[in-house]
């Protein structure tokens, strides 16, 4: 049996003995208990129960005589069948847990801060899949948008999208209503949308607003990357409302 196998079947729950006894059986095909036991290695008393829950759990089949055989389930089936069951598995638990969740009663001017990649990144993919009116991003970086491309641009088709820079020609290349900021519009993409004495952010990429509720800003700070998230906020709301209201005029 290589090395490599015994981690991928223990994460299929088997335990030693039952990686042995299947690993073994696969390299023999066809094989009795008493076949198994002497090339496996693994004591005699424990085989018979070993090889009946295989094959309760589906992984190998058994051919009844005197004595009995057992041969290995074709493996592809197998798998495919143990793909789905885990797949599904997480459907439901995914289901189950979110049927659970109570949205918290944040108080007006509440906040958090992320601080891992995977965080942030996982935040701005459920940002962009649960907009349903409006969004307003006030790009800083247009390699924001180049990142996220293929995930703004289905959103283009549903909602009422609003990307924001400051020099339109700097995303020409990126096909997505792009509005060069203008007066008071310019002046919040040249304020800071945190206070960067508390903060301590340095470089903005972006600042999402998501259906007047949702407020995200992505900054870099030294070689680390933040993001700030507040939500259910009046100012969200009044903020994005007053952004498109001076683009409109613009």
């Amino acid at each position: 049996m290589t090395a490599e196998i015994v981690p991928g079947l223990r994460d299929l729950g088997m335990n030693e003995y039952e990686t042995s006894v299947y690993s073994t059986l696969v390299g023999l095909q066809k094989a009795t208990a008493r076949d198994i036991h002497e090339v496996s290695g693994v004591p005699r008393g424990r085989i018979y129960e070993i090889l009946n829950d295989l094959a309760r759990r589906g992984f190998i089949g058994v051919e009844e005589g005197s004595p009995s055989s057992y041969y290995v389930l074709d493996i592809d089936m197998v798998f495919d069948r143990l793909k789905d069951d885990y797949i599904r598995t997480l459907d439901e638990t995914r289901e189950a847990l979110k049927s659970l969740s109570v949205k918290p009663h944040l108080p007006p001017d509440s906040f958090f801060i992320l601080r891992s990649g995977w965080a942030i990144e996982n935040h701005i993919s459920a940002l962009f899949r649960r907009a349903k009116k409006t969004m307003v991003l006030l790009c800083y970086d247009p390699e924001f948008l180049r990142k996220h491309y293929a995930a703004i641009k289905p959103i283009e088709r549903k909602i009422d999208l609003y990307v924001v820079v400051r020099k339109k020609e700097d995303y020409a290349d990126i096909r997505l209503p792009i509005y060069e900021a203008r007066g008071t519009v310019l002046e919040l993409l040249d304020s800071p949308p945190m206070n960067e004495s508390v903060m301590g952010l340095r470089k903005d990429e972006c600042t999402i607003l998501v259906d007047g509720r949702d407020f995200f800003v992505i900054a870099v700070a030294g070689s680390g990357r933040y993001a700030v998230i507040g939500s259910d906020m009046p100012i969200i709301g009044y903020m994005q409302k007053t952004i498109v209201e001076r683009l409109a005029e613009a």
